[in-house]
Formats: C-alpha cells, structure tokens, sequence
C-alpha cells in the first residue's frame, strides 16, 4: 500500500506556519526541487528569511514552506530514511532565518526526491490532464502497484511530479519514530 505525503501543516494548533522568502536572485527562481531528476548544478545554499506572517510554533521534522519547491526534512528524518537504505533523494543545504529573533535553523535540508514512476492506473482513476499530459485534477487516483519497482519505497509519480509517494513501511517507520510534521494520505482518499 502507498501513501501521498502531503506538503500541509500536521497540526495547525501547534506547528509552525512558516512564511517568507528565498534568496532566489542567488540560487536562481527556475530552480526545483520536486521534479523527480537530479539536480547537477552547483547550488549554493538556500536562505529562508521568514517574514511577519510567520506564525511560530514548534518546528517539526517535515515542514511545510512557501516559495521552496521541495521537501524540508530534518536531521532526524534524513537519518530515519538512511536508516531504512532510502537513497534516491538528494539533500541541499538550507537555512531558515527568524530576523525577530535572530535565530538560525541549520538543522533542515531541501530533499529532492529521485524517480519518476508511471504507475497511475488511467482507466480506475478519475484524472483531468493538462494538454501536456500532466494531471490537472484529481477526483480519484489508483496506482498500478505491479508497475512500481520492487525497491522504489519513495517516488514521484511520472503524471504529477509535485506528489510525492512513499510505501506504507516508510510510513510506518516514520510514526514509530516519532517523526513530526508529516501528513499522509491513503492514495485512493487523496482528491
């Protein structure tokens, strides 16, 4: 069984719910990190400078952050995920900035995760596609499981590279760790 993990705040109680800006005129606004490929440029670091709608709360593993278009992953899910051999992600270096505080969060990395699988099942699913072929739209979404690589345990799908899907044993891991700030959702419930 797979699972989508959802880029939205755990608990909007008490989770942070972050807002600013990225150093885009040095790391260039073009630069994405949740295509599936590999990035073979040099990047330099990416600072998040967060602004006054920021709301502080607790900063959990997974965070949820706009203007960066990836994943934010802690030390301790990046550890977690090595832990369960999980390779095909790569981690840029960032720093998250409060200027109220002057703290610096340098525990964060931006995970990009690698592999693009083709998986949907078409004629289950209720999709609406851009011309392009991309989904649009989801109403239902059911996964061909027979086409996903034995070892693929977190992956991208090919028709929407924004969703990142991960095996029910990388979930499973992640709550028996204690892992904060991740939201998931069954792949047959996510519209």
């Amino acid at each position: 069984m797979y699972y989508i993990l959802s880029n939205e705040i755990a608990d909007e109680e008490k989770d942070a719910e972050l807002s600013g800006d990225v150093n885009l005129e040095e790391v260039g606004d073009s630069l994405c990190f949740n295509d599936g490929v590999s990035i073979k440029a040099q990047v330099p670091k990416i600072i998040y400078t967060m602004n006054d709608d920021s709301r502080k709360g607790r900063m959990t593993d997974h965070l949820s952050l706009d203007e960066v278009y990836g994943l934010v992953f802690s030390s301790r899910l990046r550890e977690l995920l090595r832990e369960l051999k999980i390779e095909k992600i790569q981690y840029f270096d960032l720093d998250i900035i409060n200027p109220k505080t002057n703290d610096i969060y340098t525990d964060y990395k931006i995970a990009n995760v690698l592999g693009l699988v083709d998986c949907v099942d078409k004629d289950r699913s209720e999709l609406t596609y851009y011309d392009s072929g991309t989904i649009e739209f989801i109403d239902k979404l059911i996964l061909d499981e027979s086409r996903i690589p034995p070892l693929a345990k977190i992956f991208r799908l090919s028709n929407d590279v924004t969703l990142p899907i991960v095996h029910q044993s990388v979930k499973a891991a992640i709550a028996n760790a204690g892992i904060t700030g991740c939201v998931f959702y069954k792949v047959e419930d996510y519209h």
